[in-house]
């Protein structure tokens, strides 16, 4: 037994809705549809199944007018999702002195998504059906971990590095999976976010944040442990700006550059609503900025000198007095400037304290990073969500689209919100 401090929420699937569905199959689309014709009906298709999964039921009138399609085409659209056991027809609805509407909603069917987020002391697991309903909400501490498996009998075949906190937590996704009844063949993807530098066979290159991450092939080890059939894993910096493009101050834009001011230079770049990882999946990794001199690692105001990544810290904790704040800004506008130099973002989103990314500092810090534009229209400086989850909602938004992908035959398919 696990005997683990979590907070969790589970709601068993509907037996209904295991019946209904089927192992991730592919939506054929008529043939005799032209090109144009069949990645029309394809948008509107995931379009319909964001629409009903996000306000939890619609009629084929409202879905007609959201999607923009006829009614007959919703009516084509609805009969296939319902095969794919992803939506099913509800209640009556009455609309006026007329005939009920037919409502159509979603599901909690078997298939699923996985969320892994591996924090420096604790780890986030959260299991979502396709529809966007969480099924599985659960974190849970190292040190709980490290706790119970001391004295545990080894099996035989346990390997040695499964004993250091990645095997553990790997271990713990899979008895979670296993106490609640949900079989690890209908979990269509699984993201994990670490905090480290991944290779492109999900091996963890370099981790400082936790313990044994180093050189642990964490792709390969979740497919065996877990027995999952497809995992990616992903730089927890790249997860977080794929959560505020899906819950966050990003949700309306195409391209931008997110880049914490605390403790390194670790920046995510988002074009065309997509990471951009690079040819060698490097993009961000090793702050190359400050290593190389590009930017100085030390401020000096006052005839006093502190490390720059302690400067953030010191005014957000009261340690350093507001007149470093000039000085934080001039550095940061910098970095932020070589960063923009090639990609030119819509906007910068700037991740830190209260204090360092509050309303005057930003606006201070907007004015100098604008001094080096050559045109009046230069990218908008934002301040990062705060209180919201973003790591796993970029995992849960990154496991769906690949799994809907798969499900629905969409190359891009609009990912429903996550319903926590």
């Amino acid at each position: 037994m696990w005997k683990v401090w979590s907070a969790m929420a589970f709601s068993p699937v509907d037996e209904h809705d295991r019946l209904q569905v089927r192992t991730a199959p592919a939506v054929t689309v008529d043939p005799a549809l032209r090109p144009e014709a069949q990645r029309l009906y394809a948008t509107a298709l995931a379009r319909i199944l964001k629409e009903v999964s996000d306000r939890g039921g619609a009629t084929i009138g409202e879905l007609s007018e959201v999607a923009e399609v006829s009614r007959p085409t919703v009516q084509r659209a609805l009969g296939e999702l319902e095969e794919l056991g992803l939506l099913r027809e509800s209640e009556l609805r009455h609309t006026g002195s007329g005939r009920p509407a037919r409502t159509w909603g979603p599901t909690s069917g078997p298939q699923m998504v996985l969320g892994v987020d591996i924090r420096r002391t604790e780890s986030h697991v959260t299991v979502s059906s396709l529809t966007g309903r969480t099924l599985l909400d659960v974190v849970t501490s190292h040190d709980t971990l490290l706790a119970a498996d001391v004295g545990t009998p080894v099996p035989p075949d346990r390997h040695e590095e499964e004993r250091a906190v990645p095997g553990l937590v790997l271990e713990h996704v899979a008895a979670l999976l296993a106490e609640h009844d949900i079989d690890h063949a209908d979990v269509l993807e699984t993201v994990i976010g670490v905090p480290g530098i991944v290779a492109k066979d999900g091996r963890v290159l370099l981790s400082n944040g936790v313990p044994g991450l180093t050189g642990y092939s964490l792709g390969r080890r979740a497919e065996k442990i877990i027995r999952l059939s497809s995992v990616q894993v992903e730089n927890d910096m790249n997860l977080r700006a794929m959560g505020e493009l899906r819950i966050g101050v990003a949700q309306e834009l195409s391209s931008f550059v997110y880049l914490t001011n605390h403790d390194f230079h670790r920046p995510a770049i988002v074009l065309d609503r997509t990471l951009w990882h690079g040819h060698h999946r490097v993009v961000g990794e090793g702050d190359i900025l400050s290593r190389s001199g590009a930017v100085s690692t030390e401020l000096t105001v006052h005839g006093r000198t502190v490390e720059y990544f302690e400067v953030a810290h010191g005014i957000d904790d009261g340690t350093l007095d507001a007149s470093w704040l000039p000085a934080l800004n001039d550095q940061l506008a910098t970095v932020l400037a070589l960063l923009c130099y090639t990609v030119d973002p819509e906007a910068v989103i700037v991740h830190g304290g209260a204090t360092t990314t509050g309303a005057h500092a930003l606006q201070d810090l907007a004015e100098r990073f604008h001094a080096y534009a050559v045109t009046e229209d230069a990218p908008t400086v934002l301040a990062a969500s705060h209180g919201a989850d973003l790591t796993m909602s970029g995992a849960l938004a990154l496991a769906l689209r690949e799994a809907l992908i798969r499900v629905l035959g969409v190359p891009s398919p609009l990912v429903p919100t996550i319903r926590r």
